[in-house]
């Protein structure tokens, strides 16, 4: 049942991700200007990254529970599949970001911000809201391989994308530094971590679809 307070929480998270997803637009494109290209490489650049196209889809999906049924395309966005789908993914980023990809670097200021909000606040705040909305029983083992479309869709677009541009956003998929063979297996390894967190969320919402009496010795 969609409640006022299940909107307001998904306002709340939705202008979480929107303001993050503007402040690192605009972190990248000025680094990408700062480095002699123009405004359109720093759009290609900006949507190379997992982490700025689920943080998107986040937003979109949030928006929509939060707006209500008067925005096109509602039914679908707020859908358990695709709710499920768009956590899968987040928590996916959060994941890969605290265990690979935290110690590469060290933002500080603005970027430590958007880096923050995008990789642990709006995964954390996505979950909660993707525990609390989505009915449990509604995720069901038979319906896994359509949760595997989108990591799928962006793996083939990464490498069609970095055979144009010759970049790669994630440099355990940078074909250009490691060859295909080693990008293909590391890729596999995403998709399998993925699989495992698929599962995670399969198994806590068949826990929670439990009766409390069922639960009881």
């Amino acid at each position: 049942m969609i409640t006022s307070s299940k909107r307001r929480f998904a306002a709340l998270a939705a202008s979480v991700a929107w303001s993050a997803l503007l402040l690192q637009l605009w972190l990248t494109v000025n680094v990408v200007l700062g480095q002699g290209r123009g405004f359109a490489m720093g759009l290609v650049v900006y949507f190379g990254f997992f982490t700025v196209l689920t943080n998107l889809l986040a937003a979109v999906c949030l928006s929509a529970f939060a707006s209500g049924p008067r925005v096109p395309g509602h039914r679908v966005l707020t859908h358990a599949a695709a709710i499920t789908t768009v956590t899968a993914a987040i928590t996916m980023v959060g994941l890969v970001y605290f265990f690979v990809l935290r110690h590469t670097w060290k933002p500080e200021g603005a970027q430590f911000a958007a880096d923050a909000a995008l990789h642990y606040a709006v995964p954390i705040l996505m979950l909660l809201f993707w525990l609390w909305v989505v009915p449990g029983g509604a995720v069901r083992r038979g319906t896994w391989l359509w949760l595997f479309v989108y990591p799928l869709v962006y793996l083939v677009y990464v490498f069609v994308r970095g055979e144009i541009f010759g970049t790669y956003p994630y440099f355990f998929i940078d074909v250009g530094q490691i060859g295909y063979g080693l990008a293909l297996r590391n890729s596999l390894g995403v998709l399998v971590a993925y699989g495992a967190v698929v599962a995670l969320l399969t198994g806590l919402k068949h826990v929670f679809a439990r009766p409390l009496h069922a639960a009881r010795p």
